[in-house]
């Protein structure tokens, strides 16, 4: 068969693919026979193959549907293509073999009822059936190929804040992947799910847990030191599973709930309990059967989701990267495949959230500026303009600027100016919401990761605190590790920056690939699932879609379309939000400016405090929340 000239260019095609639960079936490949070769029969079912995809393509309304279908139609007409699946004798090995594959697509977490089967037996068909047959079987390998890519579900349509879009595909890539593969196209299709080694332990932790596959025996508890309640050590998870509990965050902790689960364990084998966990509480639940690890519906369709989400991440997701996991409140730095960097972050609040997307950092910036978000603008400082409480700005140390220029806030008539257009700066400091350091990957959400003031949070258990932006617990440490890697500094060399009070950029000679995902369920190289709250409710929303719901009814409760509602109430004008009111009368300058007497008061009250004499400290900036 000529596969060159195709009519559309192709992606590459990943080449690994997960382990089969059953054994694999005997290879068996399509033909590949070339238009001169083919004999009067089978000329006569291709022509009855092209009749039967252009009816399809003239009653189809999907659009991607008819992309495909059309597709199909030029892979046969194009080259000539004898029927690959069917002959006179009914289903060829190989489209026997395919039949199969997609008859077990759930073990790939893929539902097979989304896909079109012939009816069986067809050897003794009409020609025209026979033709249905073999559109059915193209048409459900190419479905098969574009689900495993993530089309079942295109999840940007589920929420504003999620850029994880389903990966290009066309139908000649799933003939391309089929000969790639010798030819076999159950291999040809599994090459199409992601290849990292966390797709496959979650799909393998997914089918124990619906019970298709028996579970590996958990290991044996080893004799080692006494842990008491309130203590964290690594036996904990593995307490925790033989217990048939979850391994969360905290797993390694032995709490008040898992210390009362050991002691109903211990009384049920007979003996007396106890406040801590000994060699002989060890032998215990070692002697205990673990309960029954088959998951009931919401655990399942938690893996199903999450096995989605692997299917829209990068099939290369760099040499050396930055992972956020936002449910896991956790920021890895991913060299060749290792772990050199974990730390704590916190994430946005659930009403503005940090997004899902993947980008790439090119700069960090040392002693970095503010620049004032439009809401904080609006809300908070544009009353105290148009109440002439100019002295606001340099209170909170901050200052319009025009480039290099600083404009005196009483210059500017506000009752006519749009303060969104206004630049606002705080400068590098103390008081700067963004601390010392702020690593940039330019997106669309305008979200950075940076330093904070407030460490006490990253002590809370659930770290939704910021407006969309990444803060993160060390990151001088952070830094560290990154320019490190990437520009070769040494750890003096970054301790020497962060003494410099202005506000520097570094820009990074190779950028390096920041993720922000959203995995609420994890697969140790041990086999223990680890699973996270879901926060954001993406499970829920992700779970819904699966299942049939509407999308666009889905996307109506999303937490976004408020935030995007509020944000163009913002930009209607102050006067949807403030009653104008008129400005109250000032006392000449002279009268404080030249003899040192206040401001006059504002007549209104706001968030950012009472005016002070301009000599006094600024207060610490807890009325900002930090972007």
């Amino acid at each position: 068969m000529r596969w060159v000239g195709f009519a559309v260019a192709a992606m590459a095609v990943a080449m690994g693919w997960g382990i089969p639960v059953s054994a694999a079936p005997a290879t068996a490949t399509i033909g590949l026979v070339a238009g001169e070769d083919m004999s009067a029969e089978q000329r006569t079912a291709l022509a009855a193959i092209v009749a039967e995809v252009d009816r399809r393509l003239d009653a189809e309304r999907d659009p991607i549907e008819k992309s495909f279908l059309s597709q199909l139609a030029g892979h046969y007409r194009e080259f000539d293509a004898a029927p690959h699946w069917t002959n006179s004798g009914g289903l060829t090995p190989a489209g026997q073999n395919l039949f199969d594959e997609l008859a077990r697509a759930d073990q790939y977490g893929l539902d097979p009822a989304q896909f079109q089967m012939p009816a069986l037996p067809i050897a003794a068909a009409s020609l025209a059936a026979r033709a249905t047959a073999e559109v059915d079987l193209s048409v459900s390998a190419v479905r098969y190929a574009w689900h495993a890519r993530g089309g079942r579900v295109d999840a940007t349509q589920l929420s504003r804040w999620i850029d994880a879009s389903p990966k290009t595909l066309y139908a000649g890539d799933v003939f391309r992947a089929i000969a790639a593969n010798g030819n076999d196209p159950v291999a040809g299709l599994r090459s199409f799910h992601p290849a990292h080694p966390q797709f496959e332990r979650l799909r393998q932790a997914y089918l124990e847990a619906r019970g298709d596959i028996a579970a590996k025996p958990l290991p044996l508890l080893a004799p080692g030191t006494r842990i008491d309640a309130g203590q964290r050590h690594p036996d904990v998870p593995l307490i925790r599973q033989r217990l048939g509990l979850e391994v969360s965050e905290d797993a390694d902790l032995l709490d008040r709930t898992l210390m009362r689960k050991i002691r109903a364990a211990v009384d049920n084998a007979g003996y007396g309990s106890k406040r801590y966990v000994d060699d002989g509480i060890r032998e215990i639940l070692n002697r205990a059967t673990p309960p029954s690890r088959v998951a009931n519906r919401a655990t399942l369709d938690k893996f199903l989701v999450n096995l989605e989400r692997w299917r829209t991440m990068p099939d290369d997701m760099g040499k050396m990267y930055v992972w956020n996991n936002l449910p896991e409140y956790q920021t890895r730095v991913v060299k060749a495949g290792e772990v050199i960097h974990q730390e704590r972050i916190i994430i946005g609040k659930p009403n503005t959230q940090t997004p899902v997307f993947s980008d790439t950092m090119d700069h960090v910036i040392f002693q970095p500026e503010w620049g004032v978000p439009e809401s904080i603008k609006l809300r908070q400082i544009l009353p105290h303009m148009r109440g002439g409480d100019y002295g606001v700005l340099a209170r909170r140390g901050m200052q319009i600027r025009d480039g290099k220029r600083v404009i005196n806030p009483a210059r500017i008539k506000w009752s006519k100016v749009d303060i969104r257009n206004i630049p606002i700066i705080q400068g590098a400091g103390p008081g700067n919401p963004l601390g010392r350091l702020k690593f940039m990957f330019p997106n669309h959400h305008d979200v950075y990761m940076h330093d904070t003031n407030d460490k006490h949070l990253f002590n809370s258990t659930e770290r939704t605190f910021s407006h969309g932006c990444i803060r993160v617990r060390n990151p001088d440490r952070f830094a560290e590790v990154i320019l490190g890697e990437m520009e070769g500094w040494t750890n003096d060399d970054v301790a020497r920056q962060l003494k410099v009070k202005t506000s520097t950029r570094i820009d990074l000679k190779t950028h390096l690939p920041v993720h922000n995902t959203y995995l609420t369920t994890w697969v140790n190289p041990d086999g223990a699932v680890v699973q996270f709250k879901d926060i954001y409710g993406h499970d829920k929303r992700y779970s819904e879609a699966l299942a049939g719901k509407s999308i666009q009814l889905i996307a109506s409760r999303d937490p976004a379309l408020v935030l995007k509602r509020q944000n163009e109430e913002l930009r209607k004008g102050v006067a949807a939000i403030y009653k104008a009111k008129p400005r109250p009368k000032l006392k000449p300058a002279p009268a404080f400016a030249a003899f040192g007497g206040p401001p006059p008061k504002p007549w209104f009250k706001s968030s950012l405090g009472k005016p002070v004499k301009p000599s006094a400290p600024p207060p610490r900036l807890l009325y900002f929340q930090q972007w």
